[in-house]
């Protein structure tokens, strides 16, 4: 008997630890705060890395366009004054 009168007692408390609240009001309301913080610091951070990339991305680009186009430019068009 006694073990069942155990195995009974448990189940009450399991019960009770199941209906009651895990976070009180407080709690909650601390928790949402700290995730719209957090949202908006992620939010910055993607757009300044996003801004980061566009512009060394144009950089890269425009660097490229003149390392691959300069040196045929300076030679076709030395030819053309010497004519």
């Amino acid at each position: 008997m006694s073990n069942h009168a155990t195995h009974t007692a448990e189940h009450a408390s399991d019960a009770h630890a199941a209906t009651a609240p895990l976070f009180s009001a407080v709690e909650i309301e601390q928790f949402e705060a700290d995730d719209v913080t957090a949202g908006r610091a992620i939010g910055k951070m993607l757009s300044s890395l996003f801004l980061y990339t566009v512009i060394v991305m144009s950089l890269v680009s425009w660097w490229t366009y003149r390392t691959v186009n300069g040196p045929a430019a300076a030679s076709d068009a030395a030819p053309a004054e010497s004519h």
